[in-house]
């Protein structure tokens, strides 16, 4: 059973925007706005500040291990970034997925976060996560084995800034008295889904997130994930309260190597309902080339399934 209904028979659709690889502004725009032109609920970038020249990090989220892509692409910072889009869209909601929060200072992140949300009318969606690459958190000074409790410490201060007036906090790795932050966001709360698939993971997304962002599940292993996760969810305190699954959904347009081809709206959107049937309430497409004109061309195509469309 879904955390949340839907009308539709698909689950809603983000779409990856082309943060990563060489992209101009004006595309960058373009693309966004095509995603909101066709009724998309969301568009998203990822999360990286500086890779390292050599990298010897294992990538949780690929079995090879291996980040994806050419560790010296172009990367967009994640919030200057959505910033940049909220200025230029009025409805699509704008999501980080996800935010490495451990090796970000909490009061600047929550003010940020704070600002983005005020200024698009509300549409800010907080993916967080871990981190996995060591030398990155080295070359920002951040101790890579107090992560998970900053990040723990770190979603509770940024709860206590964006809903409290005079927010203070006494804690391990961060400590502040009382302060004035504000415009407060325009959502309140700001909806916070937390990634990772290790069972510690899921137990945090359950006990204290208001969604999960999976990475590249098919819909039988989607449905083991969304099952422990409702058993969870019962257990803690935020019980009966709404949560979102999320996956992505890697796709190409036009036939390629195993990827769906969302040229195809019969197939594609086949395998969405089948994610959604096995629990994912929200499907975020990623087109791995990063290149506009496809992406532009994938958004068509998006949303002419999205509104049941034939091909």
């Amino acid at each position: 059973m879904r955390f949340t209904d839907h009308d539709s028979g698909l689950p809603n659709i983000g779409l990856m925007l082309p943060y990563e690889g060489d992209c101009s502004a004006e595309e960058f725009v373009r693309v966004a706005s095509a995603a909101e032109s066709s009724g998309l609920d969301s568009v998203w970038v990822g999360d990286h500040i500086a890779f390292p020249v050599e990298m010897n990090s294992i990538n949780p989220t690929m079995s090879t291990g291996k980040y994806p892509y050419p560790l010296d692409n172009p990367r967009l910072e994640a919030f200057t970034a959505l910033a940049f889009i909220a200025g230029a869209t009025s409805t699509i909601r704008l999501g980080v997925n996800a935010c490495v929060v451990p090796y970000r200072n909490p009061l600047l992140l929550g003010k940020v976060v704070s600002t983005l949300d005020h200024l698009s009318n509300g549409r800010v969606v907080f993916g967080a996560t871990l981190g996995w690459c060591s030398e990155e958190f080295e070359a920002l000074g951040v101790e890579f084995g107090t992560r998970r409790q900053r990040l723990e410490e770190g979603i509770e201060i940024l709860r206590l800034l964006w809903e409290e007036e005079e927010p203070s906090y006494e804690g391990e790795t961060s400590s502040f008295k009382a302060v004035h932050l504000r415009p407060k966001p325009q959502q309140s709360p700001i909806p916070i889904f937390f990634g990772g698939h290790s069972r510690p993971a899921l137990r945090r997304a359950a006990a204290i997130g208001d969604g999960w962002l999976s990475i590249r599940l098919p819909p039988e292993e989607l449905r083991e994930y969304v099952d422990y996760l409702e058993e969870e969810r019962e257990q803690s305190p935020l019980a009966g309260q709404p949560f979102t699954v999320s996956t992505n959904f890697p796709a190409r347009v036009g036939p390629n190597d195993g990827l769906a081809d969302l040229s195809d709206h019969d197939r594609s959107t086949s395998a969405l309902k089948k994610l959604g049937e096995a629990g994912a309430d929200q499907v975020i497409v990623v087109v791995p080339s990063h290149d506009p004109d496809e992406l532009t061309e994938a958004v068509n195509h998006l949303g002419l399934i999205q509104d049941g469309h034939p091909d």
